[in-house]
Protein backbone atom coordinates (compact mmCIF):
# COMPACT_ATOMS: atom_id res chain seq x y z
CA UNK A 1 0.00 0.00 0.00
CA UNK A 2 1.58 3.48 -0.91
CA UNK A 3 1.16 6.38 1.57
CA UNK A 4 1.83 9.63 -0.12
CA UNK A 5 2.32 12.40 2.11
CA UNK A 6 2.67 16.49 1.36
CA UNK A 7 5.57 17.91 0.93
CA UNK A 8 6.41 21.24 3.00
CA UNK A 9 6.94 24.06 1.43
CA UNK A 10 10.32 24.30 3.10
CA UNK A 11 12.39 21.02 4.10
CA UNK A 12 12.14 20.70 7.90
CA UNK A 13 15.80 18.82 7.41
CA UNK A 14 18.44 18.04 5.15
CA UNK A 15 19.22 14.68 4.82
CA UNK A 16 22.89 15.09 4.26
CA UNK A 17 23.15 17.23 7.79
CA UNK A 18 22.81 13.40 9.47
CA UNK A 19 25.04 13.82 11.99
CA UNK A 20 24.53 12.24 15.67
CA UNK A 21 22.91 9.20 17.46
CA UNK A 22 21.57 9.64 20.55
CA UNK A 23 21.36 6.64 22.79
CA UNK A 24 19.88 6.72 26.46
CA UNK A 25 21.08 4.85 29.22
CA UNK A 26 21.26 4.55 32.69
CA UNK A 27 24.60 5.15 33.87
CA UNK A 28 27.40 6.53 31.29
CA UNK A 29 30.38 4.79 33.15
CA UNK A 30 29.40 1.66 32.96
CA UNK A 31 28.21 1.82 29.37
CA UNK A 32 31.71 3.25 28.28
CA UNK A 33 33.47 0.59 30.19
CA UNK A 34 31.25 -2.02 28.12
CA UNK A 35 31.78 -0.27 24.55
CA UNK A 36 35.32 -0.04 25.55
CA UNK A 37 36.29 -3.52 26.27
CA UNK A 38 33.55 -5.03 23.95
CA UNK A 39 34.33 -2.94 21.03
CA UNK A 40 37.15 -0.66 21.33
CA UNK A 41 34.98 2.08 21.17
CA UNK A 42 36.54 5.65 21.71
CA UNK A 43 37.48 8.29 22.89
CA UNK A 44 35.33 9.22 24.86
CA UNK A 45 34.05 13.05 25.56
CA UNK A 46 32.33 13.85 28.60
CA UNK A 47 30.05 16.63 29.74
CA UNK A 48 28.06 17.55 32.38
CA UNK A 49 25.62 19.48 31.22
CA UNK A 50 22.45 21.98 32.85
CA UNK A 51 19.61 23.22 30.62
CA UNK A 52 18.08 25.14 33.00
CA UNK A 53 16.11 27.23 30.57
CA UNK A 54 14.82 23.86 28.92
CA UNK A 55 11.43 23.22 27.63
CA UNK A 56 9.48 20.45 28.29
CA UNK A 57 6.50 19.88 25.41
CA UNK A 58 6.39 23.94 25.51
CA UNK A 59 7.16 24.41 29.32
CA UNK A 60 9.89 25.65 31.41
CA UNK A 61 11.59 22.50 32.56
CA UNK A 62 15.30 22.67 33.05
CA UNK A 63 17.01 19.74 33.52
CA UNK A 64 20.80 18.25 34.47
CA UNK A 65 22.31 15.54 32.55
CA UNK A 66 25.72 13.74 32.02
CA UNK A 67 27.30 13.42 28.32
CA UNK A 68 29.32 11.06 26.48
CA UNK A 69 30.42 11.64 22.93
CA UNK A 70 32.24 9.19 20.36
CA UNK A 71 32.37 8.92 16.74
CA UNK A 72 31.40 5.84 14.48
CA UNK A 73 32.70 6.94 11.26
CA UNK A 74 31.23 10.31 10.48
CA UNK A 75 28.91 9.69 12.42
CA UNK A 76 28.44 11.10 16.62
CA UNK A 77 27.01 9.04 19.08
CA UNK A 78 25.28 11.04 22.05
CA UNK A 79 25.40 8.80 25.07
CA UNK A 80 22.90 10.63 27.57
CA UNK A 81 22.11 10.07 31.59
CA UNK A 82 19.56 12.19 32.86
CA UNK A 83 20.64 13.28 36.55
CA UNK A 84 17.67 15.39 37.68
CA UNK A 85 13.90 17.09 35.89
CA UNK A 86 11.95 16.78 33.68
CA UNK A 87 12.60 15.52 30.55
CA UNK A 88 11.83 13.11 27.21
CA UNK A 89 14.61 10.97 27.79
CA UNK A 90 13.13 9.57 31.44
CA UNK A 91 9.87 9.64 29.34
CA UNK A 92 11.42 7.36 27.23
CA UNK A 93 13.66 5.24 29.69
CA UNK A 94 10.48 4.71 31.56
CA UNK A 95 8.38 3.64 28.55
CA UNK A 96 11.63 1.48 26.29
CA UNK A 97 14.52 0.75 28.53
CA UNK A 98 17.94 2.25 27.53
CA UNK A 99 18.14 2.39 24.04
CA UNK A 100 18.63 4.44 21.12
CA UNK A 101 16.52 7.63 21.56
CA UNK A 102 17.30 9.72 18.46
CA UNK A 103 18.55 10.75 15.51
CA UNK A 104 20.39 14.30 14.90
CA UNK A 105 20.63 16.54 12.10
CA UNK A 106 22.72 19.84 12.10
CA UNK A 107 20.46 22.89 10.81
CA UNK A 108 21.66 26.32 10.00
CA UNK A 109 19.29 28.28 11.97
CA UNK A 110 17.13 26.87 14.85
CA UNK A 111 14.66 29.12 15.14
CA UNK A 112 13.54 28.83 11.14
CA UNK A 113 13.70 24.99 11.18
CA UNK A 114 11.75 24.78 14.63
CA UNK A 115 9.27 27.22 12.79
CA UNK A 116 9.27 25.19 10.00
CA UNK A 117 8.78 21.97 11.46
CA UNK A 118 5.87 23.36 13.12
CA UNK A 119 4.29 24.54 10.18
CA UNK A 120 4.52 21.14 9.30
CA UNK A 121 2.76 20.09 12.29
CA UNK A 122 5.34 18.59 14.07
CA UNK A 123 5.40 19.34 17.80
CA UNK A 124 8.38 20.08 19.74
CA UNK A 125 9.08 17.90 22.79
CA UNK A 126 11.92 19.44 24.54
CA UNK A 127 14.17 22.28 23.14
CA UNK A 128 16.91 24.39 24.74
CA UNK A 129 18.14 27.51 22.87
CA UNK A 130 21.36 29.18 23.89
CA UNK A 131 21.54 33.27 24.03
CA UNK A 132 22.98 33.43 20.34
CA UNK A 133 20.54 31.15 18.68
CA UNK A 134 22.13 28.24 18.88
CA UNK A 135 20.58 24.94 20.62
CA UNK A 136 18.66 21.78 19.79
CA UNK A 137 15.28 20.73 19.91
CA UNK A 138 13.41 17.30 19.60
CA UNK A 139 10.07 16.71 17.29
CA UNK A 140 7.40 14.85 18.49
CA UNK A 141 8.03 10.77 16.70
CA UNK A 142 4.28 10.52 16.34
CA UNK A 143 4.32 11.43 12.51
CA UNK A 144 7.86 9.61 11.93
CA UNK A 145 6.73 5.86 12.90
CA UNK A 146 8.46 6.27 16.17
CA UNK A 147 11.59 8.02 15.22
CA UNK A 148 12.63 11.23 17.39
CA UNK A 149 14.65 13.43 15.27
CA UNK A 150 16.69 15.99 16.57
CA UNK A 151 17.35 19.35 15.00
CA UNK A 152 20.59 20.50 16.12
CA UNK A 153 22.47 24.18 15.80
CA UNK A 154 25.99 23.91 17.47
CA UNK A 155 27.38 27.42 19.25
CA UNK A 156 29.43 29.50 16.16
CA UNK A 157 32.43 28.11 17.63
CA UNK A 158 32.00 24.51 17.30
CA UNK A 159 30.02 24.77 13.75
CA UNK A 160 31.88 21.87 10.91
CA UNK A 161 32.58 24.18 7.90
Amino acid sequence: MSHQQSVPEKKILNPSAFCQIGVVVNNIDETIKYYTEMFGFGPYEIKHVDYSDATYYGQPAGYRGKRAFFHLGNIEIELIELIDGKTIHEDFLKEHGEGMHHIGFQVESLGESVNNAEQAGFKVTQGFTRPDGSGFAYLDSNKTGGVIFELIQPPPEVKEN
